[in-house]
């Protein structure tokens, strides 16, 4: 190598692009080696919550079938939030990523419309978050919000409450005539605002969590409906354990427009049989999605039954 381009070598080396390059570098490897750590660290304690649970019920027989079908699949399979085989239809390895220029943002084709995702997120964790979704929604999921009897119809007003990616809305924004997303992650609201540019005539997206009260950060759903024009129809909560307090605050919705409502009810051991209770004295008729979910929040200690209902569909009784 000649001395000239020596010379060029160590100012490039000592220069701002060279430090940019070479942070980059850095943080995509240490992305990796967390991923993969925290991939190890969860498969390992999994594999032993499985072996802790099937001891319980081999020396406690269940008598419910569907569990008997749990514990028959956790004998061939790894424990997860999903505890059938639906689940192996989706692969993330199937996902086909893209990115719009006009923004920067990366999106995927969900049936014909474009969802897109948070700015931070690479292609690996959108493949494996909207792998999930797909997961989720699937008809045998016990995440399942819909099914044939209950569901959006046309011209349906909806409040989809913690949106996140806004997937639910978007499934259904051709048969509704409004849907109001709830979201306080600034990240999901720019995503989300991108989602829904083509029928933002009919979105209205807020960035609030929602709540029994109301100041700067919370709202109330009967604070919010209280100027509003319209009834609404179909509700969804999906709020990682605050459905509770997003039902204290709809007294008023829920007496006067007799939306359905589906409850997600896995984030919290006896959410279901509480919300089943309070929307059965409210005047609704109540059933739940097939199968149950495992879910353990992070001071949550394993312990039976183990398994969870996922979610509530509640429709009120005329």
């Amino acid at each position: 190598m000649r001395i000239k381009e020596i010379e060029h070598l160590y100012y490039f080396l000592n220069s701002k692009d060279y430090t940019f390059i070479h942070m980059n570098i850095i943080d995509k490897l240490a992305y990796k080696i967390r991923s993969r750590f925290s991939t190890y660290i969860s498969r390992t304690k999994n594999e032993s919550r499985r072996r802790k649970i099937l001891r319980y019920f081999r020396e406690n027989n269940p008598t419910d079938p569907e569990i008997k079908g749990i514990i028959d699949f956790l004998k061939r399979n790894p424990l997860g939030v999903f505890l059938n085989s639906f689940k192996n239809k989706y692969q993330p390895k199937d996902v086909k990523v893209f990115k719009d220029t006009s923004n920067d943002l990366f999106w995927v084709d969900h049936y014909g419309k474009r969802l897109y995702f948070k700015r931070s997120y690479n292609i690996t964790t959108i493949r494996l978050l909207y792998n999930g979704l797909l997961t989720e929604q699937d008809p045998e999921s016990p995440h399942c919000y819909v099914n044939e009897d209950f569901n959006i119809k046309q011209g349906d007003v909806l409040l989809d409450i913690g949106s996140a990616e806004g997937i639910f809305t978007l499934s259904n924004i051709e048969q509704l005539k409004k849907a109001i997303l709830f979201e306080r992650d600034p990240e999901w609201i720019e995503a989300l605002e991108a989602t829904f540019a083509p029928w933002k005539e009919k979105v209205e997206i807020i960035s609030k969590f929602v709540s029994d009260t109301d100041d700067l950060d919370n709202v109330s759903i009967d604070t919010f409906l209280s100027e509003k024009q319209f009834d609404v129809n179909f509700v969804k909560i999906d709020v990682e354990g605050a459905e509770e307090r997003v039902l204290n605050g709809m007294r008023v919705t829920i007496g006067k427009c007799r939306p359905q409502i589906a409850l997600c009810t896995y984030h919290k051991q006896h959410d279901f049989e509480k919300f089943n209770k309070y929307l059965t004295q409210l005047g609704y008729k109540i059933s739940s999605t097939k199968g149950y979910m495992f879910f353990l929040s992070n001071d949550e200690v394993l312990s039976p039954p183990f398994f969870r209902r996922g979610l509530i569909r509640a429709v009120p009784n005329y």
